[in-house]
């Protein structure tokens, strides 16, 4: 039959498990009763029917996830199959376990292989000792049937009776070992996907994926935070020095929703024979133009005719590779929140621009701030009178600095 296994804690409930001196602890783990302070000296369990089908099972191995063995504390795993009914089993015996349906494993193991035949159910019996200062505690058993073992990719004469029986179990021992090393690389995707990656132990995985990434995490953001924020680097990489980038690093880092505006898209020359009010709609070049210029006086060798795709382009030079950024104060609720946006700034800008940050109060700036439900913020009234204050006028906010004039830029 194809290879399977079944977990036989289901949700800390053991089901179908009789304990005889044992109990189920309170965080589902199987261990000796309780006596007082202690614990009693034995007990011992019998587990079943595990069913994996309605036809005879070929049962494979047993392994348990279990807590390190205390001194003095021992334990042993038997396994037995049937088809109908539990084999033979006494409790009060001191070898409860003695008939020969049951199989014994090697006692203080937690793995082995299941040596008896096909049967369509499974039974699993379990012995506790310890001196009564602690107790065995194992968490969780898991059953494999199917017999999928490194025979498999042996040629067919080795799988043949009787010898076959012995070499399958001497495979699953280095199996047993090697599974494991075969189960971790087989996980190896889920360490690259922010979402599975593991959070705990130091260094973590996670630490170890924003470090390949070179992605910084911030201590103060939480497990979920990290993980999203991560998931998001590689995309954010191609809007890098773009204003989407720019923007949604402003938002990850500093918490802060930013208006970025290029000075160059509101930049417009006097063009004659157009209605361009001077001041309003046009502004004056910043600095001569270049070329000759047709009824100006042109010096040999000093005038040229520039070329089609850099012409005018002398118009525009203050302001061809400025932006202005635009926060919110109410944004800035961080201890160092504004050096924060400029570091920020200053670290993902393309390097030949320059910049204005500029912070938006809660201020009403007719003309330029004052569009009720679009760009105007209304402010709360001024704080109550105290005893000690002086009355009389009080600002609001100071204002903030405009966006539209390129003039004292950060570089």
């Amino acid at each position: 039959m194809a290879p399977g296994y079944l977990y036989l804690n289901v949700a800390n409930q053991w089901p179908g498990f009789d304990l005889h001196g044992g109990e189920i602890a309170a965080d589902g783990a199987l261990q000796l009763a309780t006596s007082g302070s202690q614990f009693v000296t034995g007990g011992t369990v019998l587990g079943g029917p595990v069913v994996a089908s309605d036809a005879s099972t070929d049962w494979f191995r047993v392994s348990a996830l279990a807590d390190d063995l205390p001194a003095g504390a021992h334990v042993q795993f038997f396994t037995a199959t049937t088809d109908a009914g539990a084999p033979p089993f006494d409790p009060a015996s001191s070898a409860p376990f003695a008939d020969p349906a049951w199989n014994p494993l090697p006692r203080d193991v937690f793995e082995g292989i299941v040596a008896n035949g096909p049967g369509t159910q499974l039974w699993l019996g379990l012995v506790l000792r310890s001196q009564g200062e602690a107790t065995p505690r194992i968490h969780q058993v898991r059953a494999d049937y199917g017999r999928d073992t490194y025979m498999t990719w042996l040629p067919a004469i080795y799988r043949r009776q009787p010898q076959s029986g012995f070499l399958e179990r001497y495979l699953a021992l280095n199996g047993s070992i090697l599974g494991a090393v075969e189960d971790e690389i087989a996980g190896l995707p889920g360490l690259f996907d922010a979402f599975s990656a593991p959070a705990g132990g130091y260094p973590s995985w996670l630490d170890w994926l924003s470090g390949w990434l070179a992605f910084d995490l911030e201590e103060t953001w939480t497990e979920k935070q990290k993980r999203r924020f991560l998931s998001e680097a590689f995309e954010l990489y191609g809007w890098r020095a773009t204003i989407a980038g720019l923007r949604r690093y402003l938002e990850i880092y500093a918490g802060v929703r930013a208006r970025i505006v290029e000075l160059s898209r509101f930049a417009q020359i006097w063009s004659l024979g157009e209605a361009y009010p001077l001041g309003f709609g046009t502004r004056l070049a910043p600095g001569p133009l270049q070329g000759a210029v047709l009824g100006s006086s042109a010096v040999v060798d000093q005038a040229r005719v520039p070329a089609d795709d850099d012409c005018g382009a002398s118009l525009f030079e203050d302001v061809a590779h400025a932006f202005c950024v635009q926060v919110y104060s109410s944004d800035l609720t961080r201890p160092g929140a504004l050096e924060l946006v400029r570091r920020i700034l200053d670290q993902e800008k393309p390097a030949h621009t320059v910049y204005r940050l500029s912070v938006i109060e809660p201020t009403m700036r007719v003309g330029a701030q004052a569009s009720i439900g679009i760009d105007t913020i209304i402010a709360a009234g001024p704080p109550p009178a105290q005893i000690g204050m002086p009355l009389g006028g009080r600002a609001l906010a100071p204002p903030a600095l405009p966006c539209d004039n390129p003039g004292g830029l950060d570089s």
